[in-house]
This record gives structure tokens, sequence and C-alpha cells, in this order.
């Protein structure tokens, strides 16, 4: 199992380098200006390249999980599906549902799914010790099927494909908007290609969010489901059925 996520990690890091890369040189050279890579070239020009888009593509990681998830999709999301979900006024789970997930946590792990409110804690913190609880939560139910389903990690990796592919799409946009901007004030015949490329740019960031979100709530769900199934089968069935 090891060895296959090792390789996909690679490949999902790998091609949004080489994508990223592909689409500075074809921009640049619109306007006179091209990278010092060759994408046509033999074998120790390739190498560089690859090494290159890779060491690329984990900067746009990091740049997507400690920037783009942490200031933009967090916020806009109002927490992470797995926090979020678990809160008490929100709809996604019924509230059968929600009982029986925190009745099995506390069984299993001997936790309280209650944060420890201070008495003088006002509303918005309370929200915030609420998402972190429930956070703690999602991952002790992770760590416990994560092991055995490959369900979530497979889920997990998506997500942080779509990530990545979302704040690529996302910079190639801003780029090629820039270079609009410039080639109207200068070179004008350019324009209309850099028109098309942000286009293009803006309708992949739309869909690399979609996917995004999507895989996000599909990771969630996943785990969630997979801990009740799973407590069903190691609890005994009195127990089940009181949680």
């Amino acid at each position: 199992m090891t060895p296959r996520f090792d390789l996909y990690d690679f490949i999902a890091n790998l091609i949004p380098g080489v994508v990223f890369l592909w689409c500075m040189q074809t921009m640049g050279s619109l306007i006179g200006w091209t990278l010092p890579l060759d994408f046509a070239g033999g074998l120790t020009e390739t190498s560089v390249l690859v090494a290159l888009s890779y060491v690329t593509g984990l900067l746009l990681q990091g740049v997507s999980q400690g920037v783009v998830e942490r200031y933009i999709l967090k916020p806009l999301w109002k927490g992470f599906p797995s926090e979020r979900w678990l809160l008490h006024d929100d709809k996604h789970f019924s509230t059968d549902y929600k009982s029986r997930l925190f009745s099995l946590i506390t069984s299993r792990f001997g936790v309280s799914t209650e944060p420890k409110l201070p008495s003088d804690c006002p509303s918005h913190c309370a929200d915030k010790l609420r998402l972190k609880k429930n956070r703690e939560l999602f991952y002790l139910c992770y760590h416990e099927v994560g092991l055995t389903n490959p369900r979530p990690l497979v889920l997990n990796a998506h997500y942080g494909l779509f990530r990545g592919l979302l704040t690529m799409f996302g910079l190639l946009a801003v780029f090629s908007f820039t270079g609009l901007i410039w080639t109207l004030l200068t070179v004008q015949s350019q324009a209309a290609a850099f028109g098309v490329w942000t286009a293009l740019f803006v309708a992949a960031t739309l869909i690399a969010y979609i996917r995004c979100k999507k895989r996000s709530e599909d990771f969630a769900q996943s785990v969630f489901d997979l801990f009740i199934v799973s407590m069903a089968n190691k609890l005994p069935v009195e127990q089940v059925s009181k949680a």
C-alpha cells in the first residue's frame, strides 16, 4: 500500500509542476520571455525538467496547504466538513446519525464529545472550541479506519491533488490576466491570446474548486460512515443498539 501512495504522491506533484512550467513558458513566449527549459530536449534536459517540475509541484502543494487551504478554503467553507458537520446546528447529518456517531466515539475511545467551555466564553470562542473538538474526534475516527480501508486515503489524496490544481490554475489565471492587461497597454497583437488563456484558466480554476470541495466532503463522509460500520462489527450487539 505504501509504495502505491508514494508513486501517486510523486505523480500528483510532478504533473502540476510540468503543466505550470509549460504554461508559463508558453505565455512568456508570447511577449518574448521564456524560461531556460527545453521541453523537447534529450535525456539530460528531460531529467532536469522532471526534477524542476517535481520541485515546482511540491512548492505548489505547499502554497495550496499553507495559504489557499488556510486562508481561503477554510474561511469560505466556515470550517472543514469533518468539523462543521458535527456541530449541533448543522443540517448535513441527521440528529440520529450524530447521536449514534458520538455515542460510538465515546464507547470506543472513552472521550467526551463536548468541549470544555469556560463560563465567560463568548459565542465566537465557543464556536472555535467546538470546531477544534470536532477536528480531534474526526482524526480519532480517521486513524481507526484509515489503516483497514483504503478509501479515505484515496479520497484524501484526491483532495490534495485538486487543491494543488486549484492553486496552480488560480496562479496561472492571475499571471495570464496580468499579461492581458500588459499587452493591452503595450503589445496589443498578443492581447487576444492572453484573453483566451485567462478564460481557460478561470474555467479550470472553478472546476478544480468544485472537485476539491466535493472530494473534501467525500473524505469526511467516508471516514464517519466507515467508523460506524467498523464499530458495529467490533462492539457487542447490545452496546451498538444503545448507541
